[in-house]
């Protein structure tokens, strides 16, 4: 008898294969569920190879463990039977807690909590916040029709931006992305690649001639964010960036040589955590991946997922950030599959539940509450969600999600036939049952043999568990699922086997 150990490396996605997506359009049928309608490719994830769904390798002091993400609880039912669209946690509001989002299949209505702070036309698609001469918060909400709106306690409902000057009441100007704040001006962008700017300490008041036109390369308008003191205006496959001059009326002057190439596909296909901004963005070159910018791009996505992402489509990718468990994530949905980035490790894995309830995300991190709001696009439960760390669930507002750990193909340091005696998890006692399914693969994932299961309450295992041979190149591979309503932290997948001759 000699031991073996289940190797995890983190690695996610190492294979190309026609057969890792099917074509064809898709959708997500139930109770309070409108419908995911897919244009395009249904990009199916790879089901080969190292995998992990639901769950996600770290580091966890010098060791290497693999944890359960967190499901996501019912929060507040701001608007029953309409979906989400924005959110945001109001700091800059009297209690700085004020969940503000917004709900509505067709117009939407904003929310502080389950209070109504009035209705817009159209569907907001973004919540910024901003104080006016230092003293009055002030909510924005952009929608799909072209027009913005503005709350804040004086005024105490939403009230449409009427100057003729707003870009969005220009005669041939088409508003795109959230707004951007610095030094008292309101910043946000056109289709057609100009970069305005309001009067100072104003949301309402904007001129003519305030505006800058990002053409450093000829691509449309996305979107703008802001970087520290800078203002970061992105094309299709371009990124401008601008500085204030601090000149009246607002200029922006290019602070070249900070232009770079890289575009973004989409605004809804841009997210941040504190100073680093996150995308889903393209080259003139063409290609599809998500790139960070702290001060400078960087590519965070392998050459696998961005044909995944290809596969989706541009327009069918959007972005937001999330914190949990001391982490930092960021989360790509593309089509069928949720990507999800751990920003301190470094790591790539999948989310699945049957309604995708991550659309938007909004923290909150102050006196003794650390929690993540979310809201779905696809549900039309009205409710925003909760992932609250003094109350975890694991299962999506009330549906259990399945954990996936796949391993790589394993020679276990021998090109001769190995006979598994013991199969064994060292992993966290739970408190009640809480059963891991344990599989395995001799045929490339091909076809999967049901081993057993074990009980992380009980602590069992498992005993014969037949042989492999690398033969052709069929080595071992392990395949563990969790489908109960608890947490797991499994240390290490081993056991013992004997060593054989072909």
């Amino acid at each position: 008898m000699q031991q073996y150990a289940i190797k995890f490396s983190g690695q996610y996605n190492s294979r190309i294969a026609k057969t890792n997506a099917a074509s064809g359009t898709s959708g997500i049928v139930g109770v309070g569920i409108v419908g995911l309608m897919i244009v395009g490719g249904n990009n199916t994830a790879p089901d080969k190879d190292e995998r992990y769904i639901n769950c996600f390798l770290t580091k966890q002091g010098g060791n290497e463990v693999i944890v359960k993400r967190p499901g996501m609880a019912t929060n507040s039912t701001p608007r029953a039977g309409h979906v989400g669209s924005a959110l945001l946690v109001w700091t800059g509001s009297a209690s700085s807690t004020d969940l503000i989002s917004a709900f509505g299949n067709t117009d939407s209505t904003i929310y502080n909590g389950t209070v109504s702070l009035g209705a817009i036309t159209g569907k907001a698609t973004s919540i910024t916040e901003t104080i006016l001469n230092g003293v009055t918060a002030t909510l924005v909400v952009i929608s799909d029709d072209n027009t913005a709106w503005y709350y804040d306690t004086g005024v105490g409902v939403m009230t449409k931006i009427t100057d003729a000057d707003y870009p969005g009441n220009v005669a041939g100007q088409t508003v795109v992305g959230a707004p951007a704040y610095l030094k008292g001006f309101m910043c946000i962008m056109t289709a057609s690649g100009r970069l305005y700017a309001s009067d100072i300490n104003s949301v309402t008041a904007w001129s003519a001639n305030s505006f800058e036109s990002t053409n450093s390369y000829p691509d449309k308008g996305v979107g703008c964010v802001r970087h520290k003191e800078l203002i970061i205006a992105f094309g299709q496959e371009s990124a401008q960036i601008f500085q204030n001059a601090g000149l009246t009326p607002f200029a922006l002057i290019d602070s070249s040589p900070n232009t770079q190439q890289v575009g973004a596909v989409s605004a809804d296909a841009i997210a941040k955590i504190s100073d680093t901004t996150f995308l889903a963005g393209s080259t003139p070159q063409g290609g599809l991946s998500i790139f960070q910018y702290d001060g400078q791009f960087s590519r965070i996505s392998n050459p696998e997922q961005d044909l995944q992402f290809l596969l989706a489509g541009p327009t069918n990718i959007s972005l937001t950030t999330e914190r949990y468990y001391g982490r930092s994530f960021v989360v790509v949905v593309a089509n069928a599959t949720t990507y999800v980035y751990c920003i301190e490790d470094k790591r790539w894995h999948e989310r699945t539940s049957t309604t995708p309830l991550w659309y938007k995300s909004a923290g909150l991190s102050t006196g003794s509450q650390i929690l993540t709001y979310c809201i779905s696009k696809v549900s039309t439960s009205g409710k925003v969600f909760v992932i609250n760390p003094a109350n975890l669930v694991f299962n999506d507002d009330g549906f259990v999600y399945t954990a996936t750990i796949q391993s790589a193909n394993d020679s276990n340091g021998t090109s001769n036939r190995k006979f598994y005696s013991e199969f064994r998890l060292d992993a966290d006692i739970e408190p009640s049952a809480s059963i891991m399914t344990i599989a395995y693969s001799d045929d490339d994932y091909v076809t999967f043999t049901n081993a057993g299961t074990i009980d992380l309450n009980a602590q069992t295992k498992l005993t014969r568990l037949g042989s492999s041979s690398p033969e052709n190149g069929n080595n071992r591979a392990w395949k563990m699922t969790h489908s109960s309503d608890t947490a797991f932290r499994v240390k290490k997948a081993h056991g013992t086997m004997t060593v054989g001759q072909f």
